[in-house]
């Protein structure tokens, strides 16, 4: 019995000790404060949850620079007649042809150039 008594006047001590306000200022205040602080660091810290930075982003490029550069090309030229002047002489029997035209052809060739190609940018 004597412990329930003595237990209940404790408790409602501690009850009003941090729950009325009390009318005077100075050291009992400060009593109370540092009470208070007590208990209150005697409480384990509360979890902290850190989340993980996020990670950079990163775009790539959707383009690649090619700078300015000579390429080596090569074109078709196609053939082409020539008439060409055939002098007078003579054949393999002796006889006399007098000089005359004669038209020629020129087989069509490939002919290689260098050509000079722009910087740019190409899409991937």
């Amino acid at each position: 019995m004597w412990k329930k008594l003595v237990l209940m006047i404790l408790v409602l001590s501690l009850i009003s000790v941090f729950t009325i306000p009390s009318a005077e200022a100075g050291s009992k205040r400060l009593w109370k404060a540092l009470a208070l602080g007590g208990l209150l660091a005697a409480l384990p810290p509360p979890p902290v949850f850190v989340s993980p930075a996020p990670e950079p982003y990163y775009s790539p490029p959707r383009h690649e620079y090619v700078p300015g550069h000579w390429e080596i090309t090569r074109e078709w030229v196609p053939g082409t007649w020539e008439r060409v002047w055939i002098p007078g002489h003579y054949d393999r029997w002796g006889r006399w042809i007098p000089g005359h035209y004669e038209d020629s052809q020129v087989p069509g060739h490939y002919v290689e150039r260098r050509v000079w190609v722009e910087a740019h940018y190409r899409p991937y």
